[in-house]
């Protein structure tokens, strides 16, 4: 029987509809994780459970091995092992799909996060992993050594989204990929008000 955090899956679930609330992903879209790593368990949103009416209790676990222990995890579940694996701080992964930021990596376009003060307090830099198909062992790989070998704590998945960690907890994930969100924004509006 497995002892669960409430606490840590309400927070969890929590920044899953908060990234729907603010348009960072798609009403199934998306993926946020918080590793115990005393208690060597991993709460992942689930697969296919719409974001805006994820529930604490709808959060799976597992190991860091990747048993499952309770429902059935995010079909991501590997990017997030692979960067728990890689990154020994790493507590909290935030995965999103923002609109901006692909547009913005299409467009021939890269972010700098010192375009906005909350974006390099918060995202620092941020490294970037070719398209690679989704919920595949070679993105996970692709994606963990890109942020180990950068020291990011930000990668931009070309033609797919973003993914962010924390080496605190969820909301700082969050508030990462809302930063990258918002200054690869101000990029684009500036781009065009300046054209």
């Amino acid at each position: 029987m497995v002892r669960v955090n409430e606490d840590i899956a309400r927070k969890v679930a929590d920044v899953a509809r908060l990234l729907y609330v603010r348009g960072l992903v798609q009403v199934k879209g998306g993926n946020v994780s918080f590793y115990d790593r005393p208690e060597g368990l991993l709460y992942i949103t689930p697969t296919g459970v719409p974001r805006h009416t994820i529930r604490e209790d709808d959060i799976a676990i597992m190991k860091i091995d990747g048993t499952v222990l309770v429902g059935t995890p995010s079909s991501e579940y590997r990017l997030h092992l692979s960067i728990y694996r890689s990154i020994e701080e790493a507590v909290a992964v935030v995965h999103a799909h923002p609109a901006d930021v692909i547009a913005l990596y299409e467009a021939g376009l890269r972010i700098s996060a010192d375009i906005m003060t909350e974006a390099s307090i918060r995202v620092g830099c941020v490294t970037d992993v070719p398209p690679l198909t989704p919920g595949s062992e070679e993105l996970a790989s692709a994606t963990a050594e890109a942020l180990k070998a950068s020291g990011c704590r930000a990668a931009v998945l070309r033609k797919h989204g973003i993914v962010t960690y924390s080496t605190r907890d969820v909301y700082e994930a969050l508030d990462a990929a809302e930063a990258l969100a918002d200054a690869a924004r101000v990029i684009l509006f500036s781009r065009l008000i300046g054209s």
